[in-house]
């Protein structure tokens, strides 16, 4: 099954950047980690407001104007 094989690659590949990353969070002392907290809240925010503003220039599709999907014939 190439799907549990890929997995099992790429869980490989990321465990050792995994565990720097949790052992260079560990540490961090809490007022490095609160400001990094804050830090991601505000780049959350700011994309949420980004799409929010792409979102409502958008044109919107009117109701029931969408094509309807295309039935098979079929087989004899």
């Amino acid at each position: 099954m190439p799907g549990y094989r890929r997995a099992y690659k790429t869980a490989r590949r990321l465990y050792p950047l995994m565990l720097a990353a949790y052992k260079r969070w560990d540490s961090l002392s809490d007022e490095e980690k609160q400001r990094y907290l804050e830090q991601a809240k505000r780049y959350s925010r700011q994309a949420s407001a980004y799409a929010r503003e792409a979102a409502s220039h958008a044109p919107r599709p009117k109701r029931g104007s969408a094509p309807k999907p295309k039935r098979k014939k079929p087989r004899r």
